[in-house]
């Protein structure tokens, strides 16, 4: 059974630690705060004024103003995370889109989509756009939504097409995993790189395998410090219960797997 969070000191430090702040590298991934201010929610019972003062999160009040209940838009923004297909949920961070993830603020817009095929169409999309000469930014996605709105028998693939002036294939979404490499991890997968001259898609491919043998990880990319796996979709909520019954994030989880089969 689990532990309620205020029990669990640890977790809720990590989680008061990753919201509320500026920088976009956290302990915990967007959609993992999500989970955890809703298992917040259910077992306090608190309003989402109380929550959001007790995580840290809302608008800062002026003197004037501090009597005044605190402001629910940040931390109703994480709960609207719970509405995305969990294929793309672990491909939302926090900062701007690139290395194969999209930034929080376009994730939280694309969980008003109700179909979550278009949800995981629309992600994939920004997500191969960033780096490119004509990334799908946040008012393209504002108008790509309200376009679907006025039109919702449009499809989505239509409409990213005629906002953008892109074509755009149809593809099929896997579920994707985005996390930040640890710098042990980086040094570690160098030694390796220098000891055994393999590239690092080789060892990363031979790291993950002793691990997951079945092929369960179908690809592992290294960029710019971010690791990047793509799952396939009848393993996911077997890996994913991994990590959570051993009580670990996903960044943690994987990185010090990958670090243990280098040593």
């Amino acid at each position: 059974m689990m532990s309620p969070l205020m029990d669990d000191l640890e977790v809720y430090s990590d989680l008061v630690s990753s919201v509320g702040v500026s920088y976009p590298d956290r302990i915990l991934t967007p959609i993992e705060c999500s989970d955890y201010i809703v298992q917040l929610k259910e077992e306090t019972g608190e309003s989402w004024e109380k929550l959001s003062k007790r995580l840290g999160l809302g608008k800062k009040r002026k003197l004037k103003t501090m009597d005044e209940p605190p402001d629910t838009t940040q931390i109703k923004l994480f709960v609207k995370l719970q509405k995305l297909s969990r294929k793309s949920a672990y491909r939302i961070r926090f900062g701007v889109s690139g290395n194969g993830d999209v930034g929080f603020t376009i994730g939280c817009l694309v969980a008003d989509l109700e179909d979550k095929n278009e949800q995981d169409h629309l992600i994939d999309i920004v997500a191969e756009k960033a780096e490119t000469d004509k990334p799908i930014l946040k008012k393209d996605v504002q108008e790509i939504l309200a376009r679907k709105r006025r039109a919702p028998e449009e499809s989505i693939e239509k409409i990213i097409e005629v906002v953008m002036k892109i074509k755009n294939p149809v593809t099929k979404i896997s579920f994707v995993i985005v996390i930040t490499a640890r710098e042990e991890f980086i040094e570690k997968l160098q030694e390796s790189k220098e000891k055994d001259n393999k590239t690092n898609d080789e060892i990363l491919r031979q790291a993950i395998d002793k691990e997951f043998s079945n092929n369960e990880i179908s690809s592992i990319r290294l960029k710019k410090g971010t690791i990047r796996l793509i799952i396939k979709e009848e393993d996911f909520k077997n890996i994913e219960a991994r990590w959570k019954s051993k009580k670990m994030h996903v960044t943690h989880y994987f990185n010090q797997i990958l670090l243990e089969a280098l040593k």
